[in-house]
């Protein structure tokens, strides 16, 4: 066994330092790959520590009952998340057979859109969107706000579509608790 563990280690070396000896690196691209890694370790312990950047807090987001028309069918087909002074840190639920993309933040203003694939993953509860999205508030701005829309669906013999808007007060914002 300890053989064939040093043989591996030897391997892997062999194969990396193989793998990587026509790469010519300047020192800048060097600097930029440990500025990069080191980003990436602070962000990494932040997480692991559970812990908010000052003067910022977590919330989860979930829209309030009783919006979808499901007496006559309506379905949910689009999702849109509209965040200023702030950023959509996570996306905690896709359903089956959504896509979904955050626009990068510019001019402070942060989009989320969910869209579902087909007609048959269109959703008939907005429940199944609860605490779908996490929001990470910048309080010190004092310029967050936060809107999202529904679009709807359903067909009776013609298809009928519309939009549901939402103002930050109206929707379901939880705080997220960070103490471990």
């Amino acid at each position: 066994m300890h053989g064939l563990r040093s043989l591996s280690r030897t391997s892997a070396h062999a194969l990396t330092r193989q793998a990587f000896s026509h790469v010519n690196m300047r020192p800048v691209e060097l600097i930029c790959i440990a500025v990069i890694a080191s980003v990436c370790a602070a962000c990494s312990l932040a997480i692991r520590r559970r812990s908010s950047p000052e003067g910022c807090h977590y919330v989860t987001l979930s829209f309030p009952a009783g919006q979808v028309r499901t007496d006559v069918g309506e379905r949910i087909e689009a999702v849109r998340v509209l965040v200023h002074c702030g950023r959509i840190v996570a996306i905690n639920r896709i359903p089956d057979d959504w896509s979904a993309s955050v626009s990068s933040p510019v001019s402070e203003e942060t989009t989320l859109d969910m869209v579902a694939g087909h007609g048959s993953s269109m959703l008939s509860l907005s429940s199944t969107l609860d605490r779908f999205a996490t929001v990470l508030i910048f309080e010190s701005s004092g310029c967050f706000d936060m809107t999202a829309s529904l679009g709807l669906y359903y067909y009776d013999g013609e298809e009928h579509e519309r939009t549901v808007s939402f103002t930050q007060s109206e929707l379901v914002v939880s705080d997220v608790d960070m103490d471990p």
